[in-house]
């Protein structure tokens, strides 16, 4: 560790990955506390953080260098659940606290769920402290591996600055219209389906969505160009989403686009009256986080535990209904039950921020206290003493 302007020492924590709209607002900046910054992979995408060579400290102890506390969020999915187990025993090795966040237990990109949870087990069984987003999601992780999970729910995910001037603008919307007796003005729901991946519904979800439109209300499904063209070709893994895409024709709007910047991704969300969640499998989403941020209405798949991390009044569908009509019939009640709803809450984002940033730094201190108290006494690194066994419940339930 190494000691600031004050007599605290600061630790020095090495976050896989630092740079990402989650851990920016999670950690924050404190006295007390030091995210390393992310290698530069690639000069040409300074941002890009993946794949992350810290996880390759087994092969290369070096990138371990200059940290006093490991702490993984995202990104590990390229590693087998082999090299994972290495990663955890090579960090143990050197005498770091492992601290990890269980963001997806399904990972909502990968069709099989096997390998993530295997992976995730690694992480979860060897870490000092165990973090997750939701009380469900913290007793999955009791029911799967014996540990207790520290409750600390997500914080918001773009800055004030980008999404504020949106959410107020959303509301004198709604004040204005409710102030106007003439007709109210035609709404739109959107979905964003962005590359395709695996985890997103397109084929069983549009055609009973469409269909489920309360009147006056247009569908806008918005996705990436170069994902859709490819997609189109035969033999393509998503070939038969594209077909179904190009088959809605004018009913829909397919509002094509490139990469989108945060700005302009929240001001395109911004133009929706509500957004359907498209996942067919997750634990949480950042995206429900997002809606909150712009106070935009979600329509959210029971997956996971996507409702409970929204919390009360969650608008809500199963996309495992077997049946079209079955789909439709839940989609045309969780549709108006999102565009004819209270406004959502207004987030406290320094608040919230803060809360979530002292409990982080409070698992920190007491990781590093730990890991210093077993090196004094030369003990190695058993974790039934390491762990840290007084669960933190911030906002309990997930509840904002």
């Amino acid at each position: 560790m190494t000691s600031g302007p004050s007599s605290t020492p600061r630790i020095r924590v090495l976050s896989i990955p630092a740079g990402h709209d989650y851990v920016r607002h999670a950690v924050g900046p404190a006295a007390g506390v030091e995210v390393l910054a992310d290698p530069v992979l690639d000069p040409a995408e300074p941002a890009r953080w993946w794949p992350h060579p810290a996880l390759e400290a087994a092969e290369r102890p070096e990138v371990l260098d200059g940290a006093d506390l490991v702490h993984v969020h995202f990104g590990y999915e390229h590693r087998t659940p082999g090299q994972v187990a290495e990663f955890v025993a090579a960090v143990g090795a050197r005498g770091l606290p492992l601290l990890v966040t269980v963001h997806d237990l399904t990972n909502p990109h990968e069709p099989d769920p096997a390998a993530h949870l295997e992976r995730t087990g690694h992480l979860v069984r060897g870490a000092d402290a165990v973090i997750t987003l939701t009380a469900g999601a913290a007793a999955e992780i009791r029911r799967h591996w014996g540990v207790d999970a520290h409750v600390i729910p997500h914080p918001r995910l773009m800055p004030p600055e980008i999404t504020e001037p949106h959410r107020r603008g959303r509301l004198d919307t709604l004040c204005d219209q409710h102030a106007r007796t003439r007709e109210p003005a035609p709404r739109a729901v959107g979905v964003v389906l962005g590359s395709l991946r695996a985890g997103v519904a397109v084929e069983e979800l549009l055609h009973p969505l469409a269909a489920a439109l309360p009147p006056g209300t247009r569908l806008v499904m918005m996705v990436r160009s170069d994902a859709l063209a490819a997609a189109r070709e035969p033999g393509h893994p998503r070939h038969a989403a594209a077909i179904e895409l190009d088959r809605l024709g004018p009913a829909v709007e397919i509002r094509e686009h490139e990469h989108l910047s945060d700005a302009d991704l929240c001001a395109a969300l911004a133009g929706f009256d509500a957004l359907v969640l498209p996942h067919r499998h997750g634990t949480h989403s950042g995206w429900l986080e997002l809606c909150r941020d712009l106070g935009l209405p979600p329509v959210i798949p029971a997956i996971g535990h996507l409702v409970q991390q929204w919390g009360p009044g969650a608008a809500s569908y199963d996309p495992a209904r077997v049946s079209t009509e079955a789909l439709t019939s839940e989609l045309h009640a969780a549709l108006p039950a999102a565009l004819e709803g209270p406004p959502v809450p207004t987030r406290s984002p320094d608040a919230e921020d803060a809360a979530v940033a002292r409990a982080h730094h409070i698992l920190y201190r007491e990781a590093v206290r730990n890991a210093d108290r077993d090196a004094d006494l030369h003990t190695g690194r058993p974790l039934s003493n390491r762990r840290l066994v007084k669960p933190l419940h911030v906002f309990p339930g997930g509840d904002h």
